[in-house]
């Protein structure tokens, strides 16, 4: 452990910060844990990600969990950080033994210039104190580091919007237009946004839900720089517990799924109606720019940013994983009468509802797949090894 992380763990103690914390119910069978995280922006941030990082620590049910209240502790921050002598940890082995807990767990989130702002890089303690001897537990808290790319979070790439022409068109995307759901060609317009400069990744998962699909656990797909596969997009969107409304408690943005015509216009590197002419996103030759089948020697999963990123500096929007949008997937949504001119999403679901993948991936055997054009659904709870996500930002 860092001497800096023992000063924080016994100066919150000393200065009487935890001395608000309300202690929850304690089981009689399984070892105490306490997890507190401080620094947060708010409280209500701070302790949903206590309650989070605790369940993933407890995700085999070995300890007893116990809530603390954050709302002290914050106040306390700014007379720390001027203290750089470091001090053992006596106090939080006496404050957890007083209070019935075994083992403690803090995380003080701060910049190097010791302000208070998500997201930035959190430090950790690196394992759980042992309350009966004050001492390290030598059991690892975190299963991953937490930490999103960027300094505002996810890294995004300014997109200046405007017209563009959607679609397939001969010549730009291929010798011919040979799949009718790509038709008609047809002007759209996008406002400015943000979007994603890489496919969320795996780390960036498990930081935000505190889990990974089990299927990435036990396989050679999984790598914290590899694209984040087997979500679905009911995962992704649900309303209480998926990815994006808990990016957005945590970062206090309105991170979204970007819609079909705004994937389409960042694929082309578009700013501002001027668009590239390839039909991949960023070049003609989709060796240089996509991760696919023919070119893809471990057959599986390539971190992210291995090739070369578009005109607009994004990478990954050709192969490497299929991307889901915002929109329901129809064959005919490029008609006149179905398609606006402004900001298009196709928010009506049928019967059987499918919804809109992009950009091809590490298992396209045809690299047709991966040009900007191509149009590809699933259903919302598809859950393959293939299947990831970009998000934007208004």
């Amino acid at each position: 452990m860092k001497q800096s992380y023992k000063m924080y763990l016994c100066a919150l103690l000393l200065v009487g910060a935890v001395n608000t914390m309300t202690i929850g119910a304690l089981g009689a069978d399984k070892p105490k844990l306490a997890v507190l995280v401080v620094g947060m922006g708010s409280a209500a941030k701070s302790d949903d990600f206590a309650a989070r990082l605790g369940n993933d620590l407890n995700r085999d049910g070995e300890y007893t969990l116990v809530t603390k209240d954050n709302d002290a502790v914050a106040d306390k921050l700014a007379a720390l950080r001027a203290q750089t002598t470091p001090v053992d940890t006596t106090g939080l082995a006496a404050w957890g033994k007083a209070n019935g807990i075994d083992l403690v767990q803090l995380v003080v989130e701060r910049t190097t210039a010791g302000t208070i702002t998500l997201p930035a890089q959190v430090e950790r303690v690196a394992q759980l104190m042992d309350c009966s001897t004050g001492k390290l537990s030598g059991r690892g808290t975190y299963r991953m580091s937490y930490a999103l790319r960027g300094t505002e979070g996810v890294q995004m790439v300014r997109v200046a919007g405007e017209v563009f022409k959607m679609g397939c068109k001969p010549g730009r995307d291929g010798a011919t237009c040979s799949h009718s759901n790509e038709l008609p060609l047809h002007t759209v317009r996008v406002n400015n946004f943000s979007i994603g400069k890489y496919p969320i990744t795996q780390a960036e998962w498990q930081h935000v839900m505190g889990w990974l699909p089990s299927e990435l656990t036990s396989t050679d797909y999984k790598g914290d720089d590899k694209p984040v596969v087997y979500v679905s997009y009911a995962e992704i969107v649900h309303t209480d517990t998926g990815f994006l409304v808990r990016l957005n408690a945590l970062t206090g943005k309105n991170y979204r799924l970007p819609t079909e015509a705004e994937w389409e216009y960042a694929a082309r590197g578009c700013s501002a109606g001027v668009c590239d002419t390839f039909q991949y996103s960023g070049s003609n030759t989709v060796e240089e720019v996509a991760w696919h089948y023919g070119n893809n020697p471990t057959n599986n999963l390539q971190p992210v940013g291995g090739k070369s990123p578009n005109g607009l500096g994004i990478y990954d929007m050709s192969g490497n994983v299929w991307e889901w949008c915002r929109d329901y997937y129809s064959a005919n949504y490029y008609t006149t009468d179905n398609n606006p001119l402004d900001n298009p999403e196709n928010t009506s679901a049928s019967s059987y509802p499918l919804v809109v993948l992009r950009g091809g991936s590490w298992s396209s055997y045809d690299t047709d797949y991966c040009r900007a054009a191509f149009r590809y659904s699933s259903r919302p709870d598809s859950r393959l090894p293939a299947f990831g996500l970009r998000v934007v930002l208004p």
